[in-house]
């Protein structure tokens, strides 16, 4: 796993928005409840649908709680298990420093702790993975769109059948 710093991340981000405003709208977009439960099984769905990757990326570019290293989330316990993870990970930066998260085939778990992360603490981020160019994002509005790959609408019905998620046109 490698973090990236800002400067990769907001290119790599323009590039994938870029590809985002070539649909007119998501091929499937999902609501999920928030707040403190487990996401695991949901990330598990979501990074298990990527298939065989060679490569995955998750960017963060916004929460409505900060980046975890502000006074307010200093105490939250969910921000406190995530820059612990990232400290096991040999990471230190804050998260606005270096938002960027790759992966390699190998690193399975840690690409679904980070989409677990992403989901628990309402993250906006967009998530790819290569072969197939696999592009979903991840809204603080609790909603998730999938534009391209991720299994499509079988992810959609595993999402839904774990209970907290709603097809967005119902």
């Amino acid at each position: 796993m490698h973090f990236f710093a800002r400067d990769e991340a907001t290119l790599l981000e323009k590039k994938f928005r870029r590809e985002i405003t070539e649909y007119d709208d998501p091929k499937f977009a999902l609501y999920y409840e928030s707040g403190h439960r487990d996401y695991s099984a949901a990330a598990n769905a979501i990074v298990l649908s990527s298939g065989t990757f060679s490569e995955a990326t998750v960017l963060f570019s916004y929460c409505l709680s900060g980046d975890g290293w502000d006074e307010y989330s200093a105490s939250d316990p969910r921000w406190i298990r995530y820059r612990r993870w990232r400290a096991t990970h040999s990471e230190g930066r804050r998260l606005y420093e270096a938002p960027g998260h790759r992966f390699e085939l190998d690193e399975v778990e840690q690409f679904s702790k980070t989409v677990e992360f992403a989901l628990e603490l309402g993250w906006d981020a967009v998530i790819a993975a290569k072969p197939g160019r696999q592009l979903l994002f991840l809204s603080h509005d609790d909603r998730l769109e999938i534009y391209r790959g991720f299994g499509g609408g079988l992810l959609v019905r595993q999402l839904i059948g774990l209970g907290y998620w709603r097809r967005a046109d119902r």
